[in-house]
Protein backbone atom coordinates (compact mmCIF):
# COMPACT_ATOMS: atom_id res chain seq x y z
CA UNK A 1 0.00 0.00 0.00
CA UNK A 2 1.58 3.50 -1.06
CA UNK A 3 1.47 6.20 1.76
CA UNK A 4 0.69 9.47 0.01
CA UNK A 5 1.39 13.02 1.86
CA UNK A 6 1.05 16.36 0.14
CA UNK A 7 1.18 14.98 -2.94
CA UNK A 8 4.21 13.13 -2.30
CA UNK A 9 4.86 9.53 -1.76
CA UNK A 10 7.13 9.46 1.52
CA UNK A 11 6.83 5.09 2.12
CA UNK A 12 5.66 1.87 1.23
CA UNK A 13 4.33 -0.66 3.85
CA UNK A 14 4.35 -4.34 2.85
CA UNK A 15 3.14 -7.66 5.58
CA UNK A 16 5.17 -9.58 3.41
CA UNK A 17 8.82 -7.43 3.59
CA UNK A 18 11.50 -9.40 5.10
CA UNK A 19 13.13 -7.78 8.55
CA UNK A 20 15.97 -6.98 6.56
CA UNK A 21 14.84 -5.14 3.69
CA UNK A 22 12.56 -3.67 6.38
CA UNK A 23 15.64 -2.32 8.07
CA UNK A 24 17.22 -1.34 4.81
CA UNK A 25 14.08 0.63 3.92
CA UNK A 26 14.64 2.43 7.34
CA UNK A 27 17.97 2.78 7.13
CA UNK A 28 17.87 4.69 3.65
CA UNK A 29 15.19 6.79 4.88
CA UNK A 30 17.01 7.80 7.97
CA UNK A 31 20.28 8.83 5.88
CA UNK A 32 18.31 10.91 3.35
CA UNK A 33 16.54 12.25 6.01
CA UNK A 34 19.99 13.46 8.16
CA UNK A 35 21.35 14.70 4.76
CA UNK A 36 18.47 16.72 4.25
CA UNK A 37 18.48 18.14 7.52
CA UNK A 38 22.23 18.77 7.46
CA UNK A 39 22.15 20.46 4.13
CA UNK A 40 18.97 22.95 5.34
CA UNK A 41 20.39 23.60 8.60
CA UNK A 42 23.14 24.96 7.46
CA UNK A 43 21.02 27.43 5.23
CA UNK A 44 18.60 28.01 8.51
CA UNK A 45 21.80 28.79 10.64
CA UNK A 46 22.62 31.52 7.96
CA UNK A 47 19.21 33.38 8.17
CA UNK A 48 19.18 32.30 12.31
CA UNK A 49 22.93 34.08 12.64
CA UNK A 50 21.87 36.92 10.11
CA UNK A 51 24.89 36.14 8.26
CA UNK A 52 25.34 38.50 4.97
CA UNK A 53 28.34 37.24 3.37
CA UNK A 54 31.10 34.66 3.85
CA UNK A 55 34.16 35.06 2.28
CA UNK A 56 37.34 32.38 2.29
CA UNK A 57 40.62 32.96 1.31
CA UNK A 58 43.85 31.12 2.05
CA UNK A 59 47.40 32.39 3.60
CA UNK A 60 50.87 31.19 3.09
CA UNK A 61 52.59 30.38 5.67
CA UNK A 62 56.10 31.37 3.87
CA UNK A 63 55.32 33.99 1.81
CA UNK A 64 52.30 35.28 4.34
CA UNK A 65 50.24 35.87 1.07
CA UNK A 66 46.75 35.94 1.12
CA UNK A 67 44.76 34.75 -1.71
CA UNK A 68 41.47 34.95 -2.15
CA UNK A 69 39.46 31.36 -2.71
CA UNK A 70 35.25 32.61 -2.80
CA UNK A 71 33.25 34.96 -1.33
CA UNK A 72 28.97 34.33 -0.85
CA UNK A 73 26.73 36.83 0.02
CA UNK A 74 23.35 36.17 1.08
CA UNK A 75 19.74 37.51 1.62
CA UNK A 76 17.92 37.53 4.93
CA UNK A 77 16.61 33.95 4.08
CA UNK A 78 19.93 32.58 3.51
CA UNK A 79 19.78 32.33 0.25
CA UNK A 80 22.67 32.72 -2.16
CA UNK A 81 22.52 36.49 -4.13
CA UNK A 82 25.75 36.38 -5.08
CA UNK A 83 29.18 33.76 -5.35
CA UNK A 84 32.43 34.54 -6.45
CA UNK A 85 35.34 31.96 -6.99
CA UNK A 86 39.12 33.27 -7.07
CA UNK A 87 42.04 30.85 -9.10
CA UNK A 88 45.53 29.72 -7.64
CA UNK A 89 46.49 33.70 -8.11
CA UNK A 90 43.94 35.22 -6.10
CA UNK A 91 42.47 36.49 -9.62
CA UNK A 92 38.36 36.22 -9.75
CA UNK A 93 37.66 33.47 -12.09
CA UNK A 94 34.08 33.21 -11.73
CA UNK A 95 30.53 34.68 -10.50
CA UNK A 96 27.24 34.33 -10.48
CA UNK A 97 24.34 36.44 -9.06
CA UNK A 98 20.73 35.09 -8.43
CA UNK A 99 16.95 36.36 -7.57
CA UNK A 100 14.78 34.24 -6.32
CA UNK A 101 10.87 34.51 -5.14
CA UNK A 102 8.38 34.78 -2.50
CA UNK A 103 8.41 30.79 -2.08
CA UNK A 104 12.36 30.72 -1.85
CA UNK A 105 12.73 29.78 -5.64
CA UNK A 106 15.53 30.63 -8.10
CA UNK A 107 13.97 32.58 -10.72
CA UNK A 108 17.24 34.23 -12.38
CA UNK A 109 20.80 33.33 -12.47
CA UNK A 110 23.28 35.57 -14.36
CA UNK A 111 26.86 34.33 -14.48
CA UNK A 112 29.56 36.81 -15.30
CA UNK A 113 32.86 36.90 -16.88
CA UNK A 114 36.10 37.73 -15.36
CA UNK A 115 36.07 41.35 -16.94
CA UNK A 116 32.27 41.57 -15.55
CA UNK A 117 30.41 41.05 -18.50
CA UNK A 118 27.56 39.04 -18.95
CA UNK A 119 28.36 35.40 -19.86
CA UNK A 120 25.08 33.68 -19.68
CA UNK A 121 21.34 34.42 -18.11
CA UNK A 122 18.85 31.70 -16.83
CA UNK A 123 15.59 32.72 -15.99
CA UNK A 124 13.18 30.33 -14.48
CA UNK A 125 9.20 30.05 -13.74
CA UNK A 126 7.27 27.98 -11.32
CA UNK A 127 3.85 26.89 -10.61
CA UNK A 128 2.97 25.06 -7.41
CA UNK A 129 7.01 24.79 -6.58
CA UNK A 130 7.57 22.87 -9.36
CA UNK A 131 9.49 24.33 -12.15
CA UNK A 132 7.60 24.49 -15.13
CA UNK A 133 10.01 26.67 -17.63
CA UNK A 134 13.67 27.38 -17.93
CA UNK A 135 14.78 29.91 -20.44
CA UNK A 136 19.04 30.58 -21.57
CA UNK A 137 20.27 33.47 -23.07
CA UNK A 138 23.92 34.02 -24.28
CA UNK A 139 25.74 37.48 -23.51
CA UNK A 140 23.79 39.35 -25.65
CA UNK A 141 20.18 39.16 -24.32
CA UNK A 142 19.32 36.61 -27.56
CA UNK A 143 17.62 33.08 -26.17
CA UNK A 144 20.14 30.13 -26.82
CA UNK A 145 17.84 27.11 -25.38
CA UNK A 146 14.53 26.64 -23.73
CA UNK A 147 13.25 23.70 -21.33
CA UNK A 148 9.81 22.60 -20.29
CA UNK A 149 8.62 20.71 -17.82
CA UNK A 150 5.75 18.67 -16.93
CA UNK A 151 4.89 16.73 -13.21
CA UNK A 152 2.71 14.05 -12.01
CA UNK A 153 0.30 14.00 -8.93
CA UNK A 154 3.23 13.26 -6.87
CA UNK A 155 4.99 16.19 -8.38
CA UNK A 156 7.89 13.75 -10.00
CA UNK A 157 8.96 15.01 -13.26
CA UNK A 158 7.42 13.14 -16.00
CA UNK A 159 8.20 15.33 -19.22
CA UNK A 160 11.56 17.62 -20.17
CA UNK A 161 11.46 19.59 -23.69
CA UNK A 162 13.48 21.00 -24.99
CA UNK A 163 13.59 23.83 -27.82
CA UNK A 164 16.36 25.68 -29.40
CA UNK A 165 17.04 29.90 -29.82
CA UNK A 166 13.83 29.87 -32.59
CA UNK A 167 11.72 28.04 -30.10
CA UNK A 168 12.15 24.86 -32.61
CA UNK A 169 11.42 21.55 -30.70
CA UNK A 170 14.82 19.57 -30.07
CA UNK A 171 14.70 16.97 -27.75
CA UNK A 172 11.99 15.65 -25.79
CA UNK A 173 12.75 13.44 -22.47
CA UNK A 174 10.04 11.32 -20.87
CA UNK A 175 10.31 9.58 -17.50
CA UNK A 176 8.63 6.75 -15.69
CA UNK A 177 8.63 6.00 -12.09
CA UNK A 178 7.85 2.97 -10.10
CA UNK A 179 5.06 2.73 -7.34
CA UNK A 180 7.99 3.97 -4.39
CA UNK A 181 8.33 6.82 -6.37
CA UNK A 182 12.12 6.29 -7.95
CA UNK A 183 12.55 6.98 -11.50
CA UNK A 184 13.07 3.72 -13.71
CA UNK A 185 13.46 4.87 -17.46
CA UNK A 186 13.84 7.63 -19.06
CA UNK A 187 13.30 7.96 -22.94
CA UNK A 188 14.56 10.49 -25.08
CA UNK A 189 13.00 11.76 -28.58
CA UNK A 190 14.54 13.87 -31.42
CA UNK A 191 12.40 16.38 -33.21
CA UNK A 192 10.73 13.74 -35.20
CA UNK A 193 9.72 11.63 -32.66
CA UNK A 194 12.07 9.10 -33.11
CA UNK A 195 13.51 7.58 -29.55
CA UNK A 196 17.11 8.38 -29.62
CA UNK A 197 17.77 6.47 -26.80
CA UNK A 198 16.59 4.50 -23.56
CA UNK A 199 18.19 4.81 -19.68
CA UNK A 200 16.68 2.41 -17.20
CA UNK A 201 17.03 2.50 -13.84
CA UNK A 202 17.24 -0.68 -11.06
CA UNK A 203 17.22 -0.56 -7.42
CA UNK A 204 18.21 -3.29 -4.68
CA UNK A 205 16.51 -2.99 -1.81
Amino acid sequence: MILIKNKKRIGITNPKFKISELQSAIYLISFLFLFNLCFSQNKKDIKKNGIKSIKVSTTDSKSGTTLNESFTKYDSNGNILEEENYDNEGKLKKKDSFKYNKNDDETERIMYNPDGTIKKKILFKYDNNNKTEEITFDGDGKQTEKSEYKYNAFGERTEEVIYDENNKLKTKHIFTYDKNGMKTEKKTFDAGGNTISTKNYSYEY
